[in-house]
């Protein structure tokens, strides 16, 4: 009698496992991007060109700094389909420049904390991650919830780069924020550069078969 409970048991242990592993995602991400570049030097850049010395954008700064121009900003709806082999991130930016909306559309690929930009092959891939160095990253002691699931933030060393990790979820969820092999799901970033202000939060998370 006991032999045949655990010959039951077993398969559905095994059966439950798998499944676990196996399970896929679709999470939705909102990011916003706030640019300090005035909307002035955008204008300039498209009337004059790209082609121009850090000497002339700084001295056109300089001129505009004090004036009224309205920061530049865009909203980033990603779609985010995570699975264990592989997490595929669809980006749909909406640029708003005064009274201008642009809309652009790209995707990537995240395996293994690496990001694959979006090209012309059989895997719809590159085959080279991005080259740009990985950030380290140490824990500030903060918690944060996102969807009612507990965070742990970090911050990494150069001050420039907050995340939000959940160990509630499996750490193939990820919006394109490499994590340095910090374990666990990635439901937020900050990312703070000299001209731009960027926040990334999931809004939603559905399980998919």
């Amino acid at each position: 009698m006991i032999m045949r409970k655990l010959l039951l048991f077993f398969p559905l242990l095994f059966s439950a496992i798998f499944s676990c592993a196996q399970q896929k995602y679709r999470c939705t991400f909102r990011e916003t991007t706030i640019s300090v570049i005035p909307d002035s030097l955008f204008r300039f850049l498209a009337a004059k060109g790209t082609n121009l010395s850090p000497k002339e954008v700084e001295k056109f700064l300089e001129q505009h700094r004090s004036g009224p121009d309205p920061v530049s900003s865009w909203t980033n709806i990603k779609i985010v389909r995570a699975g264990e082999n592989q997490t595929i991130v669809n980006n749909n930016r909406y640029y708003s420049r005064g009274k201008d909306t642009i809309e652009t559309r790209d995707s990537f690929l995240y395996k293994n904390d690496e990001i694959f930009y979006s090209e012309s092959s059989s895997s719809g891939f590159s085959n080279k991650s991005w080259d740009y160095p990985k950030k380290i990253f140490r824990v500030t002691g903060k918690k944060i919830s996102i969807l009612d699931y507990q965070c742990d933030e970090y911050i990494s060393t150069d001050s420039t780069c907050y995340i939000w990790i959940s160990t509630e979820l499996p750490e193939y969820i990820n919006p394109g924020a490499r994590t340095n092999n910090i374990k666990g799901a990635v439901l937020g970033f900050r990312l703070m550069r000299q001209a731009t202000d960027m926040r990334s939060i999931l809004v939603k998370l559905e399980k998919e078969l």
